[in-house]
Protein backbone atom coordinates (compact mmCIF):
# COMPACT_ATOMS: atom_id res chain seq x y z
CA UNK A 1 0.00 0.00 0.00
CA UNK A 2 2.58 2.61 0.43
CA UNK A 3 3.87 2.23 -3.26
CA UNK A 4 0.57 2.92 -3.39
CA UNK A 5 0.36 6.10 -2.06
CA UNK A 6 3.71 7.20 -3.03
CA UNK A 7 2.26 6.58 -6.81
CA UNK A 8 -0.92 8.72 -5.51
CA UNK A 9 1.11 11.88 -4.56
CA UNK A 10 3.99 11.63 -7.20
CA UNK A 11 1.23 11.98 -10.00
CA UNK A 12 -0.90 14.68 -8.20
CA UNK A 13 2.85 16.40 -8.00
CA UNK A 14 2.64 16.22 -11.37
CA UNK A 15 -0.39 17.10 -12.27
CA UNK A 16 -0.45 20.28 -10.25
CA UNK A 17 2.45 21.64 -11.67
CA UNK A 18 1.03 20.99 -14.56
CA UNK A 19 -2.27 22.68 -14.33
CA UNK A 20 -0.50 25.67 -12.69
CA UNK A 21 2.06 25.91 -16.19
CA UNK A 22 -1.23 25.49 -18.23
CA UNK A 23 -2.74 28.50 -15.80
CA UNK A 24 0.19 30.67 -16.10
CA UNK A 25 0.40 30.34 -19.46
CA UNK A 26 -3.34 30.54 -20.69
CA UNK A 27 -4.96 31.55 -18.48
CA UNK A 28 -7.59 30.08 -16.01
CA UNK A 29 -10.60 30.20 -18.51
CA UNK A 30 -8.98 29.25 -21.25
CA UNK A 31 -10.70 26.32 -21.86
CA UNK A 32 -11.55 27.09 -25.46
CA UNK A 33 -8.72 24.72 -26.76
CA UNK A 34 -10.65 21.84 -25.07
CA UNK A 35 -13.69 22.36 -27.05
CA UNK A 36 -12.15 23.06 -30.39
CA UNK A 37 -9.98 20.05 -30.31
CA UNK A 38 -13.04 17.81 -30.95
CA UNK A 39 -12.11 18.54 -34.62
CA UNK A 40 -9.23 16.91 -34.43
CA UNK A 41 -9.26 12.89 -34.59
CA UNK A 42 -6.74 12.12 -32.12
CA UNK A 43 -7.42 14.76 -29.76
CA UNK A 44 -11.12 14.33 -30.22
CA UNK A 45 -9.88 10.75 -28.46
CA UNK A 46 -8.25 11.83 -25.86
CA UNK A 47 -10.46 14.49 -24.94
CA UNK A 48 -13.22 12.01 -25.06
CA UNK A 49 -11.24 9.20 -23.25
CA UNK A 50 -10.93 12.18 -20.77
CA UNK A 51 -14.92 12.82 -20.16
CA UNK A 52 -14.90 9.15 -19.95
CA UNK A 53 -12.76 8.97 -17.38
CA UNK A 54 -14.31 11.83 -15.08
CA UNK A 55 -18.00 9.90 -15.34
CA UNK A 56 -16.54 6.66 -13.88
CA UNK A 57 -14.93 8.54 -11.44
CA UNK A 58 -17.53 10.42 -10.88
CA UNK A 59 -19.67 6.91 -10.59
CA UNK A 60 -17.23 5.13 -8.68
CA UNK A 61 -17.12 8.15 -5.84
CA UNK A 62 -20.61 7.71 -5.72
CA UNK A 63 -20.79 3.92 -5.47
CA UNK A 64 -18.45 3.47 -2.91
CA UNK A 65 -19.90 6.50 -0.60
CA UNK A 66 -23.53 5.02 -0.59
CA UNK A 67 -25.22 8.25 1.43
CA UNK A 68 -26.23 11.00 -0.52
CA UNK A 69 -24.41 13.46 1.73
CA UNK A 70 -20.77 12.06 0.77
CA UNK A 71 -21.96 11.17 -2.90
CA UNK A 72 -21.24 14.96 -3.12
CA UNK A 73 -17.45 14.20 -2.99
CA UNK A 74 -18.00 12.92 -6.22
CA UNK A 75 -19.06 16.28 -7.94
CA UNK A 76 -15.64 18.02 -7.43
CA UNK A 77 -14.53 15.05 -9.79
CA UNK A 78 -14.63 16.81 -12.58
CA UNK A 79 -11.50 18.66 -11.55
CA UNK A 80 -9.73 15.35 -13.06
CA UNK A 81 -6.46 13.65 -11.41
CA UNK A 82 -6.35 17.08 -9.24
CA UNK A 83 -8.71 15.88 -7.03
CA UNK A 84 -9.46 12.19 -7.32
CA UNK A 85 -5.84 11.65 -6.40
CA UNK A 86 -6.12 13.03 -3.24
CA UNK A 87 -9.41 11.55 -2.67
CA UNK A 88 -8.04 7.79 -3.55
CA UNK A 89 -5.16 8.63 -1.21
CA UNK A 90 -7.13 9.77 1.80
CA UNK A 91 -9.34 6.67 0.84
CA UNK A 92 -6.52 4.44 1.51
CA UNK A 93 -6.08 5.83 4.88
CA UNK A 94 -9.60 5.35 5.68
CA UNK A 95 -9.72 1.44 4.05
CA UNK A 96 -7.15 0.78 6.45
CA UNK A 97 -4.90 -0.66 3.47
CA UNK A 98 -7.20 -3.15 2.13
CA UNK A 99 -7.75 -3.24 -1.47
CA UNK A 100 -11.67 -4.54 -0.95
CA UNK A 101 -12.48 -1.51 0.92
CA UNK A 102 -10.51 0.90 -1.29
CA UNK A 103 -12.57 0.01 -3.54
CA UNK A 104 -15.89 -0.80 -2.89
CA UNK A 105 -16.29 1.43 0.22
CA UNK A 106 -15.83 0.33 4.11
CA UNK A 107 -19.18 -1.65 4.42
CA UNK A 108 -18.83 -3.57 1.32
CA UNK A 109 -15.39 -4.22 1.55
CA UNK A 110 -15.66 -6.28 5.34
CA UNK A 111 -14.79 -3.20 7.54
CA UNK A 112 -17.33 -1.75 10.18
CA UNK A 113 -18.44 1.89 9.34
CA UNK A 114 -17.51 3.32 12.97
Amino acid sequence: MLAFRITLVGAWVAITVLSIHAVATLGPTDGSVFFTDFSNGWRAQTNGDFVAFILLAMAWIAYRERTFPRVLLALPTVLGSVYLLPYVFVATYTSRGRFAALLLGNARGGLSVN
